[in-house]
């Protein structure tokens, strides 16, 4: 394998998401879920692609379903590590894994097609 690392973090809602309020989810969940977007970022964890897989599914997933899936390229793989160690950190008193599972895959470019 060589740099850049490809990174796919699949995610989905969970049921803490689904039972709080509008308000709950508008002033607390999806700010720090936009705020650790932005934190990936930082990090850097560069955007490759994105697929959110809600066209033929409503309401929670199941494991080993997800709901939406982020692939990025990362020089080094401490920043993946770092990423997954983002969503547990509590930002103004909220933390991501609240609200949101999340699972980190380390790949490469799919050799057939970008390589």
């Amino acid at each position: 394998m060589h740099k850049p690392y490809r990174v796919m973090v699949a995610g989905a809602a969970l049921e803490n998401f689904f039972s709080a309020s509008d308000e709950e989810k508008n002033e607390r969940a999806l700010p720090r879920f936009r705020r650790l977007l932005a934190e990936w970022e930082e990090l850097g964890a560069h955007v490759v692609a994105s697929m959110c897989d809600d066209v033929f599914q409503v309401g929670p997933t199941e494991p080993p379903r997800w709901a939406w899936y982020l692939l990025f390229d990362v020089d080094d793989l401490d920043v993946a590590a770092a990423m997954i160690q983002a969503t547990r950190e509590e930002v103004d008193g909220v933390r991501a894994d609240q609200y949101f599972r999340f699972e980190l895959r380390i790949g490469r470019p799919f050799y057939a097609r970008e390589e």
